[in-house]
């Protein structure tokens, strides 16, 4: 079932690579593939996400080189720049971006964002941005990659 979510999450991903593409639109791609019916997911969904797509040993942990493929198989970046945002959502350096580790610690560290909840495409694409590599990695980037 993990290697079919993973198939179905890279052909619809697939669809939207292109240079330019924004956070943004990355986010709002994640967005409604969660809740194709809706513009808002919560923390317990994208941990959910992150856990079916991203983690391909299902041990609980998403490593650099599972974040890599999943990532660069969906979005037009490079493994370099995937790894590097790996890096910056590792926020506590274990090599293992594990449970929501991500959006918990990068609202925390980042108290001048404004996140709504449930999170609609534009409050995860905020949080993509503080970890990002071509935004500065803090949160005030344009968000443009590829």
């Amino acid at each position: 079932m993990l290697v079919h979510a993973a198939i179905v999450l890279s052909i619809l991903l697939l669809g939207v690579q292109g240079a330019g593409m924004t956070l943004e639109s990355m986010a709002a791609q994640i967005v409604h593939q969660l809740n194709p019916s809706g513009s808002h997911v919560t923390y317990d969904q994208l941990r959910q996400f992150i856990g079916q797509n991203y983690d391909r040993n299902n041990d609980g942990c998403v490593s650099v080189s599972e974040f890599t493929v999943a990532w660069t198989t969906g979005y037009p970046e490079s493994v370099e720049v995937a790894r590097k945002f790996f890096n910056n959502m590792d926020m506590d350096g274990n090599h293992c971006m594990d449970d929501i580790e991500v959006l918990v610690n990068g609202i925390r560290n980042n108290q001048h964002l404004t996140i709504h909840y449930p999170l609609g495409a534009h409050d995860v694409a905020v949080i993509m941005e503080v970890y990002h590599p071509t935004t500065g990695s803090t949160g005030s980037g344009t968000g443009l990659v590829g």
